[in-house]
């Protein structure tokens, strides 16, 4: 029998597990696809109705309900990545059991698995958006991917920081799970950084998503531009995180399967 490289085994497993994985979260159920996508347009269509109300609001040739659904896709990615990533390897130590399978493993396949809904959820999301003539066009369309997925990438690097930290600390499961909902509102993405006080703009720069959502803004929408964007300080909460991540688990990698 001929004998596989590492590489070979590493990427029959993520594949394994990302069967697992999408069977467990959407094969068993019947609508599990459709929970994909059913809270980002309950989200999208409470604040682009408050949006509608509150008109002064508005930036002159932007439309709040492609603004707010292009953000909350990109910031529920993120979010979403983070949460599957956090109790990646807590939740699968069974699988640890195979001496092929290793933490990091499960980890890259969540991963790939939320990569995957959120493509399905956005697919669909365009699909409806067409339906109802909204004007979907973009303004730099590779800017765009880019920015989805340096926000991958990120999200990636948290995750696996998190993750780690996770394994050995129950209160760091609770602290990102409650982090979530004040982000979620203090990220830019149910308005943009140039619509906020100087004083606050300068407070909400501070958080790193804040910067990536208005990369999206400013590639997305005619109407916005990037001047408030970061480039720099993004380099360093992507590398920084994704660097620590990888020391503390090629240390504690016996740690986290004995946990």
């Amino acid at each position: 029998m001929k004998k596989r490289s590492s590489f070979a085994i590493f990427r029959s497993s993520i594949f394994a597990l990302f069967l697992r994985e999408m069977y467990e979260s959407v094969g068993v159920k019947k609508i599990g696809y459709f929970w994909l996508f059913f809270d980002i347009l309950f989200v999208v269509f409470i604040f682009a109705g408050l949006k509608s109300v509150v008109r002064d609001a508005s930036v002159p040739g932007l439309d709040m309900v492609i603004f707010i659904a292009v953000n909350i896709m990109a910031f529920y990615f993120f979010k979403d990545t983070i949460m599957l990533l956090l109790n990646s390897f807590s939740t699968n130590k069974s699988l640890f059991d195979y001496r092929q399978v290793r933490p990091i493993d499960v980890l890259f396949s969540k991963f790939l698995f939320s990569l995957y809904t959120r493509i399905l959820a956005t697919l669909v999301m365009i699909a409806i958006g067409l339906y109802l003539n909204f004007d979907l066009s973009v303004k730099n369309f590779n800017m765009v991917a880019f920015s989805i997925i340096w926000l991958g990438i990120f999200a990636l690097a948290i995750g696996l920081l998190s993750a780690v930290l996770a394994s050995f600390f129950d209160f760091y499961k609770r602290f990102v799970k409650y982090l979530m909902l004040p982000l979620l509102f203090l990220s830019a993405v149910f308005y943009t950084v140039e619509s906020l006080p100087p004083l606050f703009q300068t407070i909400i720069l501070y958080n790193p998503v804040t910067h990536f959502m208005e990369m999206l803004h400013g590639s997305y929408f005619y109407a916005l531009d990037t001047r408030y964007v970061d480039y720099v300080y993004m380099i360093y909460w992507t590398v920084i995180p994704l660097f620590l991540g990888l020391f503390f688990y090629t240390r504690s990698e016996k740690g986290i399967i004995a946990s």
